[in-house]
């Protein structure tokens, strides 16, 4: 009984440790890539913990910050008030309107397709604006760092932002994890092969702080069917 009490606990502690992990590793690679006027982009941006990060780093760049959660939005809108502009889109491959599941008792859950959730999740089906990076982005003169992390749907984020990857170069941070991103039928494949051919190279988070070797296809597929990791980098080749 004990032990079995034991396994649910370390279950609650350990993606709570894994995200401060991933947050504190994120926030080493934006002191490595950001400049006091780079251009930071955040899609997902939630309560702007990240974005927060970006501005400190950046106090002159000019910053985007996307979130689709009505409320949350609203919070994003008068905190950045005259600092950012903030869209309550989603970001995906496409402009328009789509249906999207707002997990109330848990919104960093939501998503525009429906997950597995616990049983006592509520979950309220709303319609929201959608928007693409080419979109939103092409016509500024810099973009130098981009995260993504809108459960599963990154995959469409970036089809939508092949024109901002070959036009600016941009760094990705960005999510593609097992139990979010199969919910939208992509896989370590389509990530890897949408990168490759703009010539970019991905990397976990620890091991572009360290400087090791780039992933290869078959790691990349290993790390996510293993649910080793589920945050990467990915970098142009100079």
């Amino acid at each position: 009984m004990a032990k079995h009490v034991l396994k649910n606990i370390i279950k609650k502690i350990f993606p709570v440790t894994h995200n401060i992990r991933y947050d504190n590793q994120t926030f080493q690679i934006m002191k490595i890539v950001l400049e006091a006027d780079s251009t930071f982009v955040d899609v997902g941006c939630h309560k702007g913990e990240v974005f927060d990060h970006a501005l400190k780093c950046s106090p002159k760049g000019k910053h985007f910050a996307y979130e689709p959660i009505p409320d949350l939005f609203l919070e994003l809108e008068i905190k950045y008030k005259n600092i950012c502009e903030v869209k309550n889109y989603a970001i995906t491959d496409s402009c328009g309107e789509s249906e999207f599941h707002h997990v109330i008792s848990n919104p960093a859950n939501s998503g525009i397709k429906k997950r597995s959730y616990p049983k006592d999740e509520k979950i309220d089906k709303i319609k929201i604006k959608t928007s693409t990076l080419d979109k939103e982005l092409i016509n500024e003169s810099r973009v130098d760092l981009i995260k993504i992390d809108v459960e599963g749907g990154e995959y469409g984020v970036l089809k939508g932002a092949k024109e901002v990857i070959n036009k600016f170069h941009p760094v990705f941070i960005f999510e593609h994890g097992l139990g979010a991103s199969d919910y939208y039928n992509t896989d370590p494949d389509d990530v890897y092969e949408l990168f490759d051919m703009s010539d970019y190279n991905i990397y976990t988070l620890k091991g572009f702080i360290k400087q090791s070797s780039p992933l290869s296809k078959e790691k990349l597929n290993d790390l996510y069917s293993r649910n080793k990791e589920y945050y990467f980098l990915a970098m142009f080749r100079v």
